[in-house]
């Protein structure tokens, strides 16, 4: 752990559960290869899929550069892609379900940087007549990193509220069975607050697919983009041009995070599937 900083405390009851084991290794690094993409230099925007053509994304062979970019609008865009082994889509969509019932589950992906992911609809995720990916659909986690002055003062919150595909943009038919993508998570960020402390609303979607030896999981976001009432909305008010580096700041949070749920998911899944 980075001695720099501190873990985000947990409690004598949190030491006593089954997957406290997590929140004492330390946190996965960036794959090698992916460096140079999350701190390097932001790709061309121009050859990058605009959100309101997003559905391709299903469409079999596309594929997406991995990287950081302000799009010609002014908004944000990343792409990030993380080789899961092991891993099957079924544990994807648990994981997403299963993070958002207590804060330790989100707090062992990353103890220097993770507060919690707490479902605000628990009822939903724990119906046992609900299939997985219903556990975490029409859902929203409030989601807590450290602030400014670290996991003891006050934290930084955003609300991720998780959608069923269809109600964003994408074609079930697509997903699932016997198609390329075999899960698709998406959902709409928002951030507690106003600018410049909050940052606009934005969309991400990770796409899972089958791949020799485990999955791989391609995670995009459109910074400055979402969905409202089932139609595309730009929440970056025009004129407004995002700084690649916001972009950039995003991108590591999330190729860090994957990096984190690739090494421990299959061990975790095995050990708590049976657990929402």
């Amino acid at each position: 752990m980075d001695m720099m900083k501190k873990p985000v405390p947990v409690t004598e009851e949190d030491k006593q559960k089954s997957y406290y084991k997590y929140y004492e290794r330390e946190a996965a690094k960036i794959a090698p290869e992916k460096m140079g993409k999350v701190f390097g230099p932001p790709i061309n925007a121009a050859a990058q899929l605009k959100f309101v053509d997003r559905a391709q994304i299903l469409e079999p062979g596309f594929d997406s550069e991995v990287g950081y970019c302000a799009m010609e609008d002014g908004t944000g865009y990343i792409c990030d892609k993380t080789f899961i082994a092991g891993g099957t889509p079924e544990m994807v969509d648990w994981y997403y379900a299963w993070r958002g019932l207590d804060p330790l589950r989100y707090t062992i992906l990353d103890p220097m940087n993770n507060i919690s992911a707490l479902s605000m609809q628990s009822v939903i995720t724990r119906d046992p007549d609900r299939t997985i990916q219903e556990k975490y659909w029409d859902t929203t986690q409030e989601i807590k990193h450290p602030g400014m002055m670290g996991p003891f003062g006050p934290p930084k919150i955003d609300y991720l509220s998780l959608k069923c595909p269809s109600s964003v943009g994408f074609d079930m038919a697509k997903i699932g069975g016997d198609n390329e993508t075999k899960t698709l998570i998406c959902g709409r960020n928002f951030a507690e607050g106003q600018p410049p402390t909050a940052a606009p609303d934005y969309f991400i979607c990770s796409q899972v697919k089958e791949v020799e030896g485990g999955v791989e999981v391609t995670t995009r976001a459109w910074y400055g983009w979402t969905v409202m009432y089932g139609k595309n909305f730009k929440s970056l008010p025009d004129g407004f041009i995002m700084q690649p580096m916001v972009a950039q700041e995003l991108l590591a949070q999330v190729a860090g995070e994957w990096a984190n749920i690739a090494e421990i998911l299959p061990s975790l899944y095995a050990e708590e599937k049976d657990n929402l």
